[in-house]
C-alpha cells in the first residue's frame, strides 16, 4: 500500500496509509488495552479490520518498525437527522518501547492538527477514550479534542437463557429497509448516529407482534481476554469468578466470549421483550453474557436501566465508561451545540 510521510521527528516518522497493513493488524493484536482501569485483549481484530468504514492507518515508526498506530475511520454520520463528514479514531496504541516518554504525546497532536486541518467540508473529528486510560485522554486533550459525552457500558446475562421461537432473522431487503426505517425515527434527534455495522452476517434479529416488530438488535461474537480490572473487586472477580463453577461460564477472563449487542430498537413500554430478545440471541449463540453501548443522556438507555434485571455480569462492567472527545472542522457554533448537547448514538462494533 502507497504511504504517505505526515511528519519526520528524528528518530521516529509518522506515515499515512489507505487501509490497514498486515504489520500493523500484528501489532495491533500484541496489544493489551487499558491502562489504570480493565487491561485487556482483543482477539477479533483481523477480522474486525475487514469491515471497519473507509479506514486510513497513521503509524508511527522508528527504523521501520511500528512503535505507534491510529486507525481513522470515516463513515457518515447524522445530527438530528441532518449528515456530516465523520472520523473517530480507533486502535489508538504506542508500543511499550516508546510507552510513558512523551513520544505519542508529542507527535500525536501535530499529526491530529494536520489531518483536522487537511478537511475541507463540515467535519467532526471524535476519539473513544476509557476512563481509566488517563495517557489516552491527555494526549487526546492536548489534540485540541473535549469531552462531549460518556458512553456507558451495560452488561446482560443469564446464567440458563431460555430458547424463544418468537425471534425472527432480519434477511431481506424488504426488511432490512423496515428496521432502518424504525431505527432512524427511533434516534431522530441523537448525534453521530450511523449504522454501517447492522445486517453483518444477517445477525440483526427482531420480535415481533401482530407482524409489527417491537424490539429488535444487531448483534457481533466477541472474544476478549483480561488481564486486569480496577480496584479491589476487580481483583476478586478476577481472580475467584472462574474458580467457581457456574460462575465460570458468565465470566472467564481468559476467554471471555459474549455478543455485543447495537442497533437496538423498542417500542415504548417493550422493554421486556427486548430482553426476551436479548436472552433468547444468548441461547441460540450458546452464550451467557452480552455487552452492550449507550450515552448516559440518552432516553432509552435510562428507560432500561429504570427497567434493571440486567444480571450479574452488568455488575462487573458497570463503571467501564468511554469518554466521547471531539474536535470540528468548519462547522458552525449551532451545528457543534446540537452535536454535543444530543443524545450520542454509540455503535457496539466500536467498542469491540
Amino acid at each position: 500500500m502507497a504511504k504517505t510521510l505526515l511528519l519526520y521527528d528524528a528518530p521516529f516518522s509518522i506515515w499515512k496509509e489507505q487501509g490497514i497493513s498486515k504489520e500493523a493488524i500484528e501489532f495491533l493484536d500484541s496489544i493489551a488495552w487499558g491502562s489504570d482501569g480493565a487491561v485487556y485483549e482483543h482477539k477479533n481484530t483481523p477480522e474486525h479490520f475487514k469491515y471497519i468504514s473507509n479506514p486510513y492507518l497513521v503509524t508511527i515508526t522508528e527504523e521501520e518498525k511500528i512503535m505507534g498506530t491510529a486507525v481513522f475511520c470515516n463513515p457518515q454520520v447524522t445530527v438530528a437527522g441532518e449528515p456530516f463528514n465523520y472520523y473517530y479514531t480507533r486502535y489508538f496504541a504506542s508500543s511499550p518501547l516508546i510507552r510513558g516518554k512523551g513520544v505519542v504525546k508529542k507527535l500525536a497532536g501535530q499529526v491530529m492538527s494536520s489531518i483536522r486541518e487537511g478537511e475541507q467540508s463540515k467535519t467532526i473529528f471524535v476519539g473513544f477514550i476509557e476512563r481509566g486510560n488517563k495517557s489516552s485522554y491527555k494526549v487526546t486533550e492536548s489534540a485540541g479534542y473535549r469531552t462531549i459525552g460518556t458512553i456507558k457500558t451495560t452488561g446482560f446475562s443469564r446464567f440458563f437463557p431460555k430458547k424463544n421461537n418468537t425471534i425472527q432473522q432480519v434477511t431481506t431487503e424488504k426488511e432490512k429497509q423496515e428496521v432502518l426505517t424504525l431505527l432512524k425515527q427511533q434516534y431522530r434527534q441523537h448525534a453521530l448516529v450511523q449504522f454501517d455495522y447492522l445486517f453483518m452476517h444477517d445477525n440483526y434479529y427482531v420480535i415481533k407482534e401482530k407482524n409489527k416488530i417491537v424490539a429488535g438488535c444487531q448483534f457481533h461474537r466477541v472474544h476478549w481476554v483480561v488481564n486486569k480490572m480496577p480496584g479491589l473487586m476487580g481483583k476478586i472477580i478476577l481472580n475467584a469468578i472462574p474458580r467457581i463453577p457456574v460462575f465460570n461460564k458468565l465470566f472467564n477472563p481468559k476467554k471471555f466470549e459474549f455478543l455485543a449487542f447495537e442497533g437496538l430498537y423498542f417500542e415504548p413500554g417493550k422493554e421486556h421483550q427486548l430482553h426476551e430478545l436479548f436472552e433468547g440471541l444468548l441461547a441460540q449463540e450458546k452464550l451467557k453474557s452480552a455487552l452492550f453501548w449507550m450515552d448516559e443522556k440518552c432516553p432509552l438507555y435510562k428507560k432500561l436501566i429504570r427497567y434493571g434485571r440486567l444480571g450479574l455480569i452488568n455488575n462487573f462492567v458497570k463503571d467501564a465508561d468511554v469518554y466521547l472527545m471531539a474536535a470540528y472542522q468548519n462547522m458552525s457554533a449551532e451545528e457543534i451545540h446540537a452535536t454535543e448537547n444530543n443524545p450520542l448514538y454509540a455503535s457496539g462494533f466500536d467498542y469491540i
